[in-house]
């Protein structure tokens, strides 16, 4: 039996990304909800604001439909091991969701958020446990898994910002965001696909590095992101590392 059919953590795998939708959407349900509590006029109290707000709604309504009409098996692959969901609808459904994660709107919960995530890296895990399992060269899918995580974690957050430039600041902050998780979708798709031996592409990580650069820098005199910092240096490390490994095992 082959990785691909070795479906007997499917279910977990299901559940984990039900967990990481209802997680995340309740979460963002919560801030929406604080926010416009006495009048629909304060998710739009600035252009900031409104921006961040209208986009989390966006990106709630659609992942929410997507969820119900567009993943194929994925509910009754909550019960049954033998039905495999549409991976690549239910990781595009992920990214989109994972809009709304990367607005900072005013009453978010980090560590809320955080659970959510974690709950997907978790059933990033499980599935690489199983397409792995047969490979030529399983290390190329752990190390990929690892590429993959890290890679997530720089994609950077859309937070207020009171530079001269702010204007200019977020609308380029908000196209690396929306790139990033672009990238990431794409390859959080290859990996579910049993495709993700070899998760370290040029293109996601350059978009990466320069769009992470000039955000870090636009903003350095009045606030720091570290986590982005640490986590955008730690993926470079490891892209320029996995590529030779990855060159020598080839």
């Amino acid at each position: 039996m082959t990785a691909l059919q070795n479906n007997s953590m499917s279910p977990a795998v299901s559940w984990l990304f039900l967990g990481y939708f209802l997680v995340l959407f309740a979460e963002r349900a919560h801030s929406l909800v604080r926010i416009c509590r006495t009048s629909f006029a304060d998710l739009y109290r600035t252009g900031f604001d409104g921006f961040v707000d209208t986009v989390t709604v966006l990106s709630m309504t659609a992942a929410l439909f997507l969820l119900i009409f567009a993943c194929k098996g994925f509910w009754q692959s909550l019960f049954n091991p033998a039905a495999l969901p549409d991976y690549t609808m239910l990781t595009v459904t992920a990214g989109v969701m994972l809009v709304s994660g990367m607005m900072h709107t005013e009453y978010t919960v980090a560590p809320v958020q955080f659970v959510s995530y974690g709950m997907l890296i978790v059933a990033m895990i499980l599935r690489t446990v199983q397409v792995s399992a047969g490979a030529a060269h399983p290390f190329m899918f752990w190390y990929s898994l690892v590429f993959l995580t890290a890679f997530s974690m720089a994609i950077p957050v859309m937070y207020r910002s009171e530079i001269s430039r702010a204007t200019l600041f977020h609308v380029i902050e908000a196209v690396v965001a929306l790139a990033l998780v672009a990238c990431f979708t794409w390859m959080l798709r290859d990996l579910f696909a049993g495709q993700g031996s070899d998760l370290l592409r040029w293109i996601p990580m350059l978009i990466a590095a320069v769009g992470d650069a000039v955000i870090l820098a636009m903003r350095w005199k009045e606030s720091v992101n570290t986590f982005v910092l640490i986590f955008i240096v730690l993926s470079a490390v490891l892209f320029a590392a996995g590529r030779v490994l990855f060159a020598l095992r080839k």
